[in-house]
């Protein structure tokens, strides 16, 4: 009885929180030649389309004159830079840098111009599962002796925006996953080494050696289902970039809304089955989490059931989207709701784990 009214005075004093800041998307580190105007302005171009990548998760391609155009103006859009020195490109003599940090409101403006929108937060995480085939072999490949693969990968996130979660492939892992599980892709023998590392998504890689490059097969697991997709390239390297390429442009297709779409709508979200306080700290820090919550307030607590009215870009089916993804969740048939202070058409149920 007293955990049930701590937890109604504490949702009484509920107010919408704003969205907790994901990774830096708003600063770059690139090359300077020299100390001449013309090479800071190139610098300064370069180290904004770099962040105009990782803020929106697109690769940019096909935008011409529009994104030419932002880019002459970098240096008037940047709040702050410093030189650096740091490794040269190849890991040749150390290199004069320049890192740049951009204004976020003047990077949500610039991505609107190119008909985008600014992916902050609740950007999923992917784990790596990779196996490697050359010589009629096979083995899964090791984040120790194949060093420069990985480097590969986690650098094609960082172009993306895209964290990356590392499997240690320890003997832990290996017992859980062995060689046949990946390339078969058997995906409860995946999904359960994963589960070791949070929530991240699992990315399967298959890597055969094809004449002098690499091709390969991945597999993308999602909440309901894989996704498959081919990829090849001169060396590991570049087939694993390009495949961390090709997963995000994956997840920003399914999971965020286009500018068109990217219309504030109001949905109701119905949470059933709570117990207490800790549920609801659970609640709040999920909303927080989701990139497509904007806002959100409680509209309503009932016996062991919270409704929210959250503020969703893209609406009910961009909120669905990224709920389906959330594991401690389980979708229920929505009930008829006339307990609101006015009529909301969009309504999401939804038993906590």
């Amino acid at each position: 009885m007293m955990e049930s009214i701590r937890l109604l005075l504490l949702l009484l004093c509920f107010l919408p929180l704003p969205l907790q800041a994901g990774m830096d998307l708003l600063s770059a580190t690139v090359p300077i030649e020299g100390d001449a105007p013309e090479a800071r302005r190139a610098a300064m171009a370069e180290a904004l389309r770099q962040v105009l990548v990782k803020a929106s998760g697109q690769r940019l391609t096909g935008m011409g004159e529009k994104l030419e155009s932002l880019l002459a103006g970098a240096e008037d859009q940047a709040q702050e830079f410093r030189y650096r020195t740091g490794p040269a490109a190849g890991g040749e003599a150390p290199g004069k840098l320049l890192w740049v940090r951009f204004d976020r409101r003047t990077v949500e403006q610039d991505l609107r111009q190119l008909g985008l929108i600014l992916w902050e937060s609740g950007r999923p995480e992917l784990i790596p599962w990779l196996a490697l085939e050359a010589q009629g072999r096979r083995r899964l490949a090791d984040p120790e002796r194949d060093a420069l693969l990985y480097e590969a990968l986690e650098e094609a996130a960082q172009r993306r925006g895209l964290a990356l979660v590392l499997p240690l492939m320890d003997l832990q892992d290996r017992n859980a996953l062995n060689l046949g599980d990946l390339w078969m892709v058997h995906a409860e023998s995946i999904l359960a080494a994963s589960s070791r590392y949070g929530k991240a998504l699992p990315l399967v890689g298959r890597l055969r050696r094809s004449g002098k490059g690499w091709r390969a097969t991945w597999s993308l697991l999602l909440a309901d289902g894989e996704q498959r997709f081919d990829g090849e390239g001169e060396s590991l390297q570049a087939v694993v970039a390009d495949g961390i390429e090709q997963a995000v442009d994956l997840l920003v297709q399914r999971f965020l809304p286009s500018l068109e779409e990217a219309q504030q709508g109001v949905v109701l979200v119905r949470f059933i089955g709570l117990h207490g306080v800790g549920d609801y700290a659970r609640l709040k820090r999920l909303l927080q989490s989701l990139d497509v919550v904007t806002g959100f307030s409680l509209e309503r607590a009932e016996a062991d059931r919270l409704v929210f009215r959250v503020q969703a870009l893209g609406g009910r089916e961009a909120l669905a989207s990224q709920l389906a993804l959330v594991g401690e969740l389980e979708p229920v048939v929505d009930i008829p709701d006339n307990g609101t202070s006015d009529h909301v058409v969009e309504t999401l149920s939804y038993a906590l784990r």
